[in-house]
């Protein structure tokens, strides 16, 4: 049997599976890696892990034939032989049980990174595959970017889900969305290759390849006009249907305060999901604050910027 149709034979085994989703909702580098990763040192959920995506389908079998861990090692061992020390986009560190976006999972099914009816199965089965091999029933946290204004939606087909909606100011937002593809491109990251087919042949395409690194070279202007109406758009549907969403059924949170006062934004998130803390932990020593160099482009455009999402920033009580 070939690996891809390694679980297959296992799936009758999950079909009463059931899960509680919880969705980290941001944008593209928002902070939601961050705030993964600290309500994962909690304990008090399953997450979505780089193995689970790397190996998904092979989850049942190595779990069934205790093949995890050498699974896992296998991987440890693949990312040192490739230096892959960190994410490169950011200084979080890249383990098999680094925290990921169950989007990169949809997209080696159907091509987008989105929830939508046609990836629905896929995402289920997926879930339903982490519940099993966890063997808890804790609550499953999720996050994904590209669902960020996709929460209509996925309320539409999973009632019962709970939002944690985090958000950052918008400019540096964009800086560090321009900065993490320019840094993916200059060099070819391993890592996101496994993650993302899509990205593993973008790089075995060179006029592919070529096209991307001029699109988001900093002479042309072309991709920042598209990732600030991108951004625009984005926040402008999550203030026009933020209000359909019943308040017991979200919390938010900013990036600036995760990174400000960790230990009371989690305490209010983990209050809200109405889950205890059970370990005293200081969740400051996982903040490793970066200073923000704005790129000229985006400083150019600063006031068109401010402008555009001034109804966001004041939402989020930035202005």
């Amino acid at each position: 049997m070939k690996n891809s149709d390694l679980d297959q034979q296992y799936l009758d085994q999950i079909r009463e599976i059931t899960f509680k989703p919880i969705f980290i909702m941001g944008v593209q580098r928002s902070g939601t890696s961050i705030l993964y990763e600290l309500l994962n040192k909690t304990n008090s959920f399953n997450i979505i892990t780089a193995y689970h995506i790397i190996k998904n389908r092979e989850l049942i079998y190595n779990h069934l034939n205790n093949l995890e861990e050498e699974s896992k090692k296998k991987l440890a061992v693949f990312f040192k032989s490739k230096s892959q020390i960190d994410r490169g986009i950011d200084k979080l560190k890249i383990t098999p049980d680094f925290p990921e976006e169950y989007g990169f999972v949809l997209a080696q099914k159907t091509g987008k990174s989105q929830l939508i009816y046609e990836s629905l199965k896929t995402f289920n089965e997926f879930c339903k595959k982490i519940q099993y091999i966890s063997e808890n029933n804790k609550p499953l946290l999720l996050k994904n970017p590209f669902d960020f204004s996709n929460f209509l939606f996925i309320k539409k087909i999973i009632p019962d889900a709970k939002y944690i909606f985090i958000h950052r100011f918008p400019i540096k937002t964009l800086n560090s969305q321009i900065n993490s593809m320019r840094t993916l491109l200059k060099q070819k990251s391993q890592y996101m290759s496994l993650l993302s087919p899509s990205y593993d042949k973008m790089f075995n395409n060179k006029i592919l390849l070529n096209y991307y690194k001029f699109m988001y070279n900093s002479l042309s202007p072309i991709t920042t006009n598209k990732a600030i109406k991108n951004l625009a758009n984005r926040t402008k549907y999550f203030l026009e249907n933020i209000d359909s969403i019943e308040k017991k059924d979200y919390v938010s949170t900013r990036y600036e305060d995760i990174c400000e006062k960790p230990n009371d934004e989690i305490k209010k998130i983990m209050s809200f999901l109405k889950i205890k803390i059970e370990s005293n932990i200081d969740f400051r020593k996982f903040i490793k604050p970066r200073k923000t160099v704005i790129l000229q482009e985006l400083k150019n455009q600063e006031k068109y910027i401010s402008k555009t999402m001034e109804n966001y920033q004041k939402y989020c009580g930035y202005i």
